[in-house]
């Protein structure tokens, strides 16, 4: 089912992360990604190939019986490959609403869909996604529920035709050349291949394998850029594999849309095997891959759909919105001293949350033409000896603020302000770039406890 609008969550975050593979990702109760992968299994070790079965599209696809809205992404395979007359599928509070309820003895099915995990990180707001599933049962599992009545066929319709169409209308669509007795994509070439239409079995075959490549081709750098198409793969490696099943399943996608049989992928004791191997080794590979086959055809039949994983990103309209005010006295709002820089760091910066004492903290003061204080900015929180310091950083905000001169400030929790070499080699590495930028630093001061120590007064302003 199409995910609905990203939501804010408030599980608290030791509920919601975890480290896998060295990474930090979300988790339930239950690995999302391995209930996912274990019902996959299963049905290859029944000899069912999901991506491969074949399915009407249209209204004969799986949806969600009260939003009519299509399932996307490994759904539609999980939801398929249940075999199921109908494409219908209701939660459990759904089919109670409805007044009816699910027969005895039956058994739900999972659908995953994303949820958003807002964290603040040094004062700003981040939106980490994280996977969770739900539980759905098809409206034959149910009494008491009314069944639509199955669209009409008169048999007046053309696989071939809608084929040919999803063909032409693909966006920045490569070069498709017949010829041979194999079909393939070249990155390098950026065309696809294909023996002639006339030596395949049947026109659904050939439709079926020209997806498959094309798939492949959304991967190249100028579509959708695809790591394991644009870099240098070694066949039967695991970024090889992983690259065939997303242009399997985007195949098994394309022929859904046209509601045409996939027939041309043998679903052989070997095959099946080779996959069962795989997914055991590495759960979230069909997850990942159904997303990106996802992406490849939404690419190729120019649609936008409801995002259903995390929202890619967007260009934005951007200004500059004042975080708090910090109530100052008259005769501390002017910073021509060192000594008035370290007041204004005690006064506003040591008692806000974010300020450790334990790290070092680096603060820009913005000032005006007439060195009057407009405001501050945090730029970055470190370690107790360490902290990293990138001129877009500082002067981005003053940039923005129409600040004429700068401040720097930054702790020694050691509580010595002598200046480090690092301190005074970043000092006349952003003194040269206000000079590119006409604002100028004006001086570069370490607080320590309780003193403070001037890079200007110390004679490290001369270049």
């Amino acid at each position: 089912m199409a995910a609905p609008p990203p939501a804010r969550v408030t599980t608290p975050k030791a509920a919601c992360y975890q480290q896998v593979d060295g990474q930090r990702e979300s988790y339930m109760k239950k690995d999302v990604y391995q209930i996912i992968t274990d019902r996959i299994i299963g049905l290859l070790e029944a000899g069912t190939v999901p991506w491969h079965r074949p399915w009407k599209g249209g209204n004969q696809a799986p949806r969600n019986y009260v939003s009519r809205k299509a399932y996307r992404g490994i759904n539609l395979f999980l939801l398929h490959a249940a075999g199921f007359p109908s494409p219908l599928w209701l939660t459990f509070r759904q089919v109670q609403s409805l007044n009816g309820h699910v027969k005895k003895g039956e058994k739900s099915f999972p659908v995953v869909f994303w949820k958003m995990f807002e964290e603040q990180e040094n004062g700003e707001s981040k939106r980490i996604p994280f996977l969770r599933y739900h539980s759905v049962f098809n409206v034959a599992q149910c009494e008491g529920i009314a069944l639509p009545t199955p669209p009409e066929t008169n048999g007046s319709f053309q696989p071939i035709e809608q084929c040919e169409a999803v063909v032409a209308q693909m966006p920045r669509r490569p070069a498709i050349a017949h010829g041979g007795g194999r079909a393939c994509y070249s990155p390098r070439e950026d065309g696809v291949t294909m023996p002639e239409a006339k030596l395949f079995e049947s026109p659904e075959a050939y439709y079926s394998t020209l997806f498959h490549e094309l798939t492949h081709a959304t991967g190249h750098q100028s579509r959708l850029n695809r790591k394991e198409v644009t870099d240098p793969i070694q066949f039967g490696s695991q970024p090889y594999s992983r690259e065939e099943l997303v242009a399997e399943m985007g195949a098994a996608y394309l022929c859904g849309h046209c509601e045409l049989e996939q027939t041309t992928l043998a679903q052989s004791a070997s095959y099946i095997q080779n996959w069962l191997e795989r997914l055991k080794d590495d759960r979230k590979l069909v997850v990942h891959a159904a997303a990106q086959a996802q992406k490849a055809c939404d690419f190729i039949l120019d649609v936008r759909p409801e995002d259903e994983g995390p929202a890619p990103s967007q260009p934005k309209e951007f200004k500059v919105v004042a975080l708090r005010e910090c109530p100052t006295p008259e005769e501390m709002q002017l910073c021509d001293t060192p000594q008035r820089a370290a007041d204004y760091w005690r006064a506003h910066i040591t008692t806000h949350p974010y300020y450790n004492a334990e790290c070092e903290c680096f603060v820009v003061l913005h000032l005006n033409t007439r060195r009057r204080i407009r405001g501050h900015h945090l730029v970055s929180t470190g370690t107790m000896d360490t902290i990293l310091v990138h001129a877009r950083e500082v002067f981005r905000t003053a940039i923005a603020s129409g600040a004429s001169a700068i401040v720097l400030l930054h702790n020694h929790p050691s509580g010595e302000p002598s200046p480090s070499e690092a301190d005074i080699k970043v000092t006349r590495d952003l003194i040269r770039a206000g000079q590119l930028l006409k604002i100028d630093v004006i001086d570069h001061v370490v607080v320590g406890n309780p003193g403070h120590a001037s890079l200007k007064e110390l004679g490290f302003f001369c270049m």
